[in-house]
This record gives C-alpha cells, sequence and structure tokens, in this order.
C-alpha cells in the first residue's frame, strides 16, 4: 500500500518529471503503488543503460514503451539453434556478377512485403525465413508474383525433432524452416493462415493440426482456391556461416555482393534492441558478434555506402511502431551484430514458360533500378 512504502521514495518520484513524463508519453498506468515502485526502478536501469550505450557512438539508444517493462514482457526474439549444428549447404552465386553498386534497397520494391509484427512469440526464426521466401518468390516470378506468407504455418508446423528441429514459440532456427518448407506442399498465404499468436502476451503456440486440411489444400484439386503458395526446394548462404566463436571476420563483401541481387535473412545478436530508436548503431554499441550469441532472426534488406556512416539497411519483426518504421540501421564497415553470421537466401520454385520468365526478367530489371534508385541498370 501507499503508507508501507519509503517516504524517500515518494518523495524521489514525485519530483521525477523525467518519469512522470515517460508515462504520460507513453500512457502508463500501474495497478497498485509496490507495482509503481518496481517500474520505477527498472525505469532508471533503463535510463543508466541508456546513457552508457549512446556514450559508445551516435544517440542510437531512447526511452520507448519497453523502459519500464521486464525482459519476458518486451518484444519477443527466439533465435535457437540445435547444440553442433553443422552448416552444409552451398554458397549462394549470384546470376548477376555486378559490382560497385555503392547504395540498395530493396524496402523500395516488390520484393519487399510490409513490416511484420511477431508480438510475445520467439517466432523470429519463422518471420525471417518468410520473408526471405516472399522476397524470393517475388524475384523468381516477378513483381505479380509478391504476395504475403504465412509466418504462422512455419511456427506451428516446422518439427520438433531431428537434426533441423525447432520448437515454435520456443525459438527455432531459418534452417529448420526452410527444411519445413521443403518438405510441405508448400508456405501458404497470410490470408490462408494468418497469424494467431498473442501480439500483446506470451502463449502457447498454436497447434500445426488446427491448419491441416489449409495445408493439404495446395496439394489438390482445389489449391486455386486458397490462392498463392511458395514451393522452397533449398537454400544457400550468402556468405560462409560462423557457427562457433567470435566470427570477427567474416566475409562482408560477399553479404553486399548477394544483397545487390537479393534481400537476405540473417541472425543477429539484438540485446540492445529493445532501446534502439533511430540512427546508425555501431559494432561497439550492438556488442558481441559471436556465434552463441545470435538470439534474433531478421532481414538484411540493403546498405548505403554513400551515407555519412554507412550502414546495412534491417529489417525486423517488432512492428512499424519500433525503430525506424520496423528498421534499423547497423554500421556497415563491421560485422555488427553478427549480421553475416548465418545469412540465407532460399531456393524459390516456380515452372515459368519461356514468355513468364522474359516477364519476370523484366520485373527484375525494374526493381532494381528501383532499389538502386536508378542508378544501376541490368543489362538482360
Amino acid at each position: 500500500s501507499f503508507l508501507s512504502l519509503p517516504s524517500a521514495w515518494w518523495t524521489a518520484v514525485a519530483v521525477d518529471k523525467q518519469w512522470e513524463k515517460y508515462k504520460k508519453d507513453f500512457k502508463k498506468m500501474y495497478a497498485a503503488d509496490a507495482e509503481e515502485q518496481e517500474r520505477y526502478t527498472i525505469f532508471q536501469e533503463s535510463l543508466k543503460r541508456i546513457e552508457a550505450g549512446n556514450a559508445l557512438g551516435d544517440t542510437v539508444f531512447g526511452l520507448t514503451w519497453t523502459s519500464d517493462r521486464k525482459a519476458h514482457e518486451k518484444h519477443g526474439k527466439g533465435h535457437k539453434k540445435p547444440a553442433g549444428f553443422v552448416a552444409t549447404a552451398p554458397e549462394y552465386q549470384k546470376k548477376n556478377p555486378l559490382v560497385g553498386v555503392k547504395a540498395i534497397n530493396w524496402r523500395t520494391t516488390d520484393a519487399v512485403t510490409p513490416i511484420k509484427n511477431q508480438g510475445q512469440c520467439g517466432s523470429c526464426w519463422a518471420f525471417s525465413a518468410t520473408e526471405a521466401i516472399e522476397s524470393q518468390l517475388a524475384l523468381t516470378g516477378g513483381d505479380e508474383y509478391s504476395i504475403e506468407l504465412s509466418p504462422q504455418q512455419i511456427t506451428s508446423c516446422t518439427p520438433s525433432t531431428g537434426t533441423y528441429g525447432s520448437d515454435g514459440c520456443n525459438g527455432g532456427f531459418t534452417e529448420g524452416a526452410y527444411e519445413y518448407v521443403k518438405s510441405a506442399p508448400g508456405l501458404t498465404n497470410s490470408f490462408n493462415i494468418g497469424y494467431q499468436q498473442s501480439l500483446t502476451s506470451q502463449d502457447a503456440t498454436v497447434a500445426c493440426s488446427t491448419f491441416k486440411d489449409k495445408i493439404s489444400t495446395m496439394a489438390g484439386p482445389d489449391a486455386q482456391l486458397s490462392g498463392g503458395y511458395a514451393q522452397v526446394s533449398g537454400y544457400t548462404y550468402a556468405t560462409p556461416a560462423c557457427t562457433s566463436g567470435a566470427c570477427a571476420s567474416q566475409d562482408l563483401k560477399k553479404l553486399a555482393a548477394a544483397l545487390e541481387e537479393t534481400p537476405v535473412s540473417i541472425c543477429v545478436n539484438a540485446g540492445a534492441w529493445d532501446d534502439y530508436t533511430g540512427g546508425v548503431m555501431s559494432s561497439s554499441q550492438c556488442g558481441s558478434m559471436a556465434a552463441d550469441m545470435q538470439d534474433h532472426c531478421v532481414m538484411a534488406t540493403g546498405f548505403n555506402t554513400t551515407a555519412p556512416k554507412p550502414y546495412w539497411i534491417v529489417r525486423n519483426s517488432w512492428a512499424s511502431t519500433w525503430g525506424e518504421k520496423g528498421y534499423i540501421y547497423l554500421e556497415y564497415s563491421k560485422n555488427t551484430c553478427g549480421l553475416a553470421d548465418d545469412a540465407t537466401i532460399p531456393t524459390v520454385t516456380l515452372n515459368l514458360g519461356p514468355e513468364e520468365e522474359a516477364k519476370a526478367a523484366a520485373s527484375r530489371e525494374a526493381m532494381f533500378h528501383q532499389a538502386t534508385n536508378g542508378a544501376h541498370k541490368i543489362v538482360v
């Protein structure tokens, strides 16, 4: 109760205008005085952490809706690899060996769908894989194939056992997601299987059996009725994977070269991301790039080497209310946050006729031209 709290604490809170402003700005309401004391303590810890982080580079950290929240109440992450996982997939081979692109942003094209929101489910790995499959579908088939697919299907239906085992909202990894889609009739669209996990609290993973009929329909005579879907035949690494150790010498040139042609699924150390409010986060602000520090999977959608502080452009799955309208910019000259540790590109299979392929090639060229802001053209 009010009377049981130390009077000194109430005096401190009463004169803390920053706390009062924070509560007002983020519409904070607390059930009891004891809870407010607890939240105020977390808020003070956040202020110290934000100040220390900003001292390591530009002012990229600030107060957010999570600044008074406990770890389990913040945005979901969920990257989890089985112990001893060995990366066996081949390296990505560019179709057009272009070099010299100084800036590219696939976000401005049909190769990148709008920002998604995983909520508090640890399904980042499913979102990252889904987004990468969406991009490959659009780049393989042309902008007509730019559709939103279902991260819920991957979250619920990727098996929890075996080499590629993943565990729904309790975590998984993108390679496991691709292996599941390879074995399924396809990855369906988000209208057929929408996202059903809570966005505001932690809940159990929705069972795959819930969607059994919708998934099997993709392989049957009613496939047209359920709408578009994607088939995956495998995946490649944009740059050789780092699955153990410090990962300090990843080949960033290969990552950039792959990004000249396609967005790329990446997994990172997002330990500092809750406080991010905008700008270019330096490698020292992000912290370790080591393999065992990866806790979140997202998507690299481009880079800008012409900016005063060059940066990678990275898309998150924490809603468009986070960061730079759902995106984060990471220091370009380093393996910032370990973004090149586990960079994958799924292979999407489409049976296109010669005419359709020509149309798709023209669409790819137009998207590339748009992504480079008119600075480059592919000669088809």
